[in-house]
C-alpha cells in the first residue's frame, strides 16, 4: 500500500466500508425502533377498537368475555386477554384464567387511571418475550376492565433480522460495486501520476524529449500539461546551456594559449590541450582533473591569487619554453573566491624574435663598423699626410673603394630583404628558361671563378620545361647560390648546377660545391639573416650574411621552397623548387 494507487484504493474502500456499516447499523436500529413503534400503534388501535366494542355490548355478554384468553384477533402469533376491574386492582397478584400474572403495578395504575399501558415482558404461559398493549374499558364513566393484546417479540425480531439481512446483502453488493468504482477511480488518478513520475525520472537523467499523455481536463491533466511545458522549457534551456557550454569548451580547447583552472585547494578543474602539453598533465582533460599543479612556481602563483583575490602575472620557463602567465581569481556571485584560472601564453617565439632583433642590430652594426673603420683610417691617413706615396695612396683608395662597395651591397641586401619580408613582391611571373638565366650568371661570375681556378658545370635535361618565375629574381637567386659556392669551394674545385623535373609538376634546381661542408647543428639556421657557420672566415671571404636569407624569401614568394643537404668534409648542396609554367604563361 506504499503506492498512491494502493493508498487511494484503500482509502476509498475504508470510507465506503465505514459508511455502509454505519448506514447498516443506523438503518437496522432505526427500522427496529420504527417497526416496534408501528406494531405498538397497530396493537393499540386494535385494543381500543375491541375495548370500545366491549363497552358498548350487553353487560352480560361482556361478562362472559372478561377473564377469557382468546386465541387472537385474526392475526398470527398474537394473543388476547380481557380483564375485569377486580383483576386489574389486584395488580401483580392478580390471576386471570390460567392463573397468569398479566399486569405489573405501574401498568395497573395506568389502566385504572384510564390510560393505555405498553410493556415488553416475559410471559411464563407463552414462555417467551412479548410486546403487550393494555387498553382500559370504560363503562358508565368508570374503568370496568381492560383489553390486553400480546405479540411475541421473536416474531418481531425475525422480521427485523430479515430486514437486516436484506440491508447487509445490499451493502455487500454496494461494497463490491463501490470497490470496482474505487479501483477505476484510483487507477485513473494513479496512472497519470505514475507516467509523470517516469517522465520526471527521465528528465532527471537528462532526457527532456519524453512527454506525458494528456487525456483529461481536471487538475491531474493540468499538472501533466504543466510537466510537459516544464520539460519543453528545460529542453530548450538545457540545450541553450549545452550549446553555450560547447562554444565555451570549443573556444578554450582551440585557444593557442594554455588555460589552466584550479579550485580553492589548488586541484585542477580545467585544462585545455596547450596547458596539458606544456605542463605534461596527460592527453585528456580527465587525466588532469583533480591533480595538483606539477610546477612549484605556478602553484605559488595560484596560492597568492587565492589568498589575495587579486590578479598576478609572471614569466616562467616550462619544459624548454618561455611562458607569460596571467592569473586571475574565480568568484561566485557573492564575490567569494572559489578558484583561480591562468592563461599561459607561449612567448618563446617572441623572445627568439627579440633575440634575433638584437642580433640583427649587433650584426648590422658590426658589418658596417668594419668597412667604416677601414675607410675612416684611410681618409684620416690621407688627411694627415701619413699616406704620401702615389702607389700607397692608390692602394689604400682601392681598399676604401672595396669597403664602400661592400657597405653598398650590405645596404642593398637589407633593403631587398626588408621589401621581401614586408610582402612587396608584385613581380610579374612568366615562363623562364633556366638555361638562359644560368648562362648569364656564369658570364657575370666568370672573374670570381677564374680567381680561384674553379670550374662551373651544369647538367640540365634537354626537355626541361620553363619555370614560372620572375626572370630577374631567379637570376638573383642563382647568383647568390653560386657566389656562396665560390666562396666556400677550395681552389681548383668544381661547382655543379643541376635541374630535375619532379612528378608534382615542379622543377628542382641544385647548386653543389666541394667545400668543407656544414655541421648538422647549423643546417636549420643557414637561412637566417647574418648567420655564418664560421663567422670570422666568412667575413674575410666578403659575404654579408644575407644572401641565403634573400634566396629563401624570393623562392617562397614565387610559390617554391628551399633546402640544403650537407655532410661535413664533403661539401654542400643548396636546392630550390619552382612550379613549371603552363601554356598560358608563355
Amino acid at each position: 500500500m506504499s503506492s498512491i494507487f494502493g493508498r487511494l484504493f484503500g482509502s476509498y474502500l475504508i470510507v465506503i466500508l465505514i459508511t455502509l456499516a454505519t448506514v447498516h447499523l443506523a438503518v437496522s436500529y432505526l427500522f427496529a425502533d420504527y417497526y416496534y413503534a408501528a406494531r405498538e400503534k397497530e396493537m393499540l388501535q386494535e385494543a381500543e377498537n375491541l375495548a370500545q366494542s366491549l363497552a358498548e355490548s350487553d353487560p352480560e355478554a361482556a361478562d362472559l368475555v372478561f377473564g377469557r384468553n382468546l386465541n387472537g384477533t385474526g392475526r398470527i402469533s398474537e394473543r388476547l386477554a380481557v380483564l375485569e376491574r377486580r383483576q386489574i386492582e389486584l395488580g401483580p397478584y392478580g390471576r386471570g384464567p390460567g392463573r397468569h400474572n398479566w399486569l405489573a403495578a405501574e401498568e395497573s395504575s395506568r389502566i385504572l387511571a384510564g390510560e393505555p399501558a405498553f410493556s415488553r415482558r416475559f410471559l411464563p404461559s407463552l414462555e417467551q418475550d412479548v410486546l403487550q398493549v393494555a387498553v382500559p374499558i370504560h363503562r358508565n364513566g368508570q374503568v370496568s376492565g381492560a383489553v390486553l393484546i400480546f405479540a411475541p417479540v421473536a416474531d418481531l425480531d425475525a422480521t427485523v433480522a430479515a430486514v437486516r439481512r436484506i440491508t447487509l446483502s445490499a451493502a455487500a453488493v454496494a461494497v463490491f460495486l463501490a470497490a470496482g468504482l474505487s479501483f477505476w477511480l484510483s487507477r485513473s488518478l494513479s496512472d497519470p501520476l505514475r507516467e509523470m513520475s517516469r517522465v520526471s525520472v527521465e528528465m532527471a537523467r537528462g532526457d527532456f524529449s519524453r512527454r506525458v499523455t494528456v487525456n483529461r481536463r481536471d487538475e491531474v491533466g493540468q499538472l501533466a500539461e504543466n510537466l510537459n511545458h516544464l520539460a519543453g522549457s528545460l529542453d530548450r534551456s538545457v540545450g541553450e546551456l549545452a550549446r553555450e557550454k560547447g562554444k565555451l569548451e570549443s573556444v578554450v580547447a582551440n585557444m593557442a594559449e594554455g588555460v589552466l583552472a584550479v579550485d580553492s585547494k589548488g586541484r585542477v578543474i580545467l585544462a585545455n590541450a596547450p596547458a596539458r602539453n606544456t605542463l605534461s598533465l596527460g592527453t585528456d582533460t580527465a587525466d588532469a582533473v583533480n591533480q595538483p599543479v606539477p610546477v612549484p612556481e605556478l602553484t605559488a602563483l595560484y596560492n597568492e591569487v587565492l589568498a589575495t583575490g587579486d590578479r598576478r602575472s609572471t614569466e616562467l620557463e616550462l619544459n624548454g619554453t618561455s611562458q607569460s602567465v596571467q592569473c586571475s581569481p574565480l568568484r561566485h556571485q557573492d564575490g567569494t573566491v572559489f578558484g583561480a584560472v591562468a592563461v599561459l601564453q607561449d612567448i618563446t617565439a617572441l623572445r627568439e624574435l627579440e633575440r634575433m632583433r638584437r642580433d640583427f642590430v649587433a650584426n648590422v652594426s658590426h658589418e658596417l663598423r668594419t668597412p667604416l673603420t677601414a675607410v675612416q683610417g684611410i681618409v684620416e691617413g690621407l688627411i694627415d699626410g701619413v699616406i704620401s706615396e702615389d702607389d700607397a695612396r692608390e692602394r689604400y683608395l682601392q681598399v676604401a673603394h672595396r669597403e664602400t662597395l661592400r657597405m653598398n651591397r650590405l645596404v642593398q641586401d637589407l633593403l631587398d630583404l626588408a621589401a621581401l619580408e614586408a610582402g612587396r613582391t608584385d613581380w610579374e611571373l612568366h615562363a623562364v628558361d633556366i638555361g638562359d638565366v644560368l648562362t648569364r650568371v656564369e658570364t657575370r661570375l666568370q672573374a670570381n671563378l677564374a680567381e680561384k681556378e674553379l670550374t662551373e658545370r651544369s647538367e640540365l635535361p634537354a626537355n626541361l620545361p620553363p619555370l614560372l618565375a620572375n626572370e630577374n629574381r631567379l637570376e638573383q637567386v642563382l647568383t647568390n647560390l653560386i657566389e656562396n659556392a665560390v666562396r666556400f669551394s677550395p681552389p681548383g674545385g668544381e661547382i655543379l648546377v643541376t635541374a630535375l623535373k619532379r612528378p608534382e609538376n615542379r622543377v628542382t634546381v641544385a647548386v653543389q660545391d666541394r667545400g668543407p661542408g656544414i655541421p648538422p647543428a647549423d643546417l636549420p639556421h643557414l637561412w637566417d639573416r647574418f648567420y655564418r657557420v664560421e663567422k670570422s672566415r666568412a667575413r674575410d671571404l666578403g659575404g654579408t650574411g644575407l644572401g641565403l636569407a634573400i634566396v629563401k624569401q624570393i623562392v617562397e614568394a614565387q610559390g617554391g621552397e628551399v633546402g640544403v643537404e650537407s655532410t661535413p668534409g664533403e661539401g654542400a648542396t643548396f636546392w630550390f623548387t619552382l612550379p613549371v609554367a603552363s601554356e598560358g604563361d608563355h
